[in-house]
């Protein structure tokens, strides 16, 4: 069954219905991984930067650390080490910095990274809806 399709992956959408600020962080960090799953799997993590998936990655960083993804935090840790102390949220200062970034680096930069990601060493999304399941059957 495709996540989305799954009951809990329902719910959150539901509760997301009301704004992703009114999420809890659990639900927060599922969006943020599916995102970073998707935009990764479609592209590379350049998409994932580029776009305004991009403004969820330190949320994204925290799920992976949360949910115990030791692999994928590492590619994708050393692919934020690339804008600094700073990771810039904000799309316009994060387009800006990318362009930095693909000038001094190359437009492959996150291609080691990406590579990593996409043959999903740990299969973060589904456990980020496990927990959710979990804490929905809780509450």
């Amino acid at each position: 069954m495709s996540i989305t399709k799954n009951p809990t992956w329902k719910q959150l959408e539901k509760n997301w219905e009301n704004g992703f600020d009114s999420l809890i962080k659990e639900e927060q960090e599922a969006l943020a991984l599916w995102w970073l799953e998707a935009e990764t799997m479609n592209g590379t993590l350049n998409q994932f930067f580029w776009n305004s998936s991009g403004d969820l990655a330190l949320i994204a960083l925290s799920g992976l650390r949360d949910l115990n993804a030791p692999i994928t935090l590492k590619a994708f840790q050393s692919a934020l080490d690339y804008f600094g102390t700073s990771y810039p949220v904000d799309h316009e200062q994060r387009m800006a910095c990318l362009e930095e970034i693909e000038s001094a680096h190359g437009e492959d930069v996150f291609t080691p990274a990406s590579r990593i990601i996409q043959d999903l060493p740990e299969d973060f999304v589904q456990s980020a809806v496990s927990r959710l399941e979990k804490l929905y059957t809780r509450n």
